[in-house]
């Protein structure tokens, strides 16, 4: 096609003789790959409950970083609501980036009442292992763990 939809190519759904051959997927293979870091992926999420004050919900994805630079979630996601009360007409979400981060590196620590404030590396590694990933706590706890806000957090928290 061309004119508007110039650079874009549609494949009809029902292949008639002679047309080129259907593009193959491969099955993902993780058995040549290793674990290079893991990560959490910040963004703005849906305010969970109908509130009248000015609301802000994040929502925070984590994943493990494979050597060829994919991501593999790890369904261990966190988030946190933050309500303004009292506030005026302008409402600021102002914060440094330091404060941000370390917030979530608090929200991602573990539920676990005997150690608070430990990363839940074995978790993580479990969560890693269910995906066909083979790490363990140790590994995950010895590697970069980065904190990546979009770029809708960064300008509602005004960095």
């Amino acid at each position: 096609m061309t004119g508007e939809h110039e650079g874009f190519h549609y494949a009809p759904l029902h292949r008639k003789p002679g047309d080129p051959e259907p593009a193959q997927r491969l099955p993902f293979d993780l058995s040549g790959l290793r674990v290079t870091g893991t990560l959490a992926l910040c963004d703005v999420d849906k305010t969970p409950t109908e509130n009248v004050g000015p609301s802000i919900s994040v929502k925070i994805t984590q994943y493990v970083r494979l050597s060829d630079e994919s991501l593999i979630r790890l369904d261990m996601d966190r988030g946190v609501t933050s309500v303004r009360h009292g506030a005026g007409e302008h409402v600021s979400w102002k914060r440094t980036a330091h404060d941000v981060i370390t917030e979530i590196m608090d929200l991602v620590q573990g539920d676990d009442d005997d150690n608070p404030g430990t990363h839940p590396w074995d978790e993580l590694a479990e969560a890693a292992r269910m995906r066909g990933i083979d790490v363990d706590g140790a590994t995950l706890s010895g590697l970069p763990y980065q904190v990546l806000l979009t770029d809708e957090l960064t300008v509602l928290f005004e960095f």
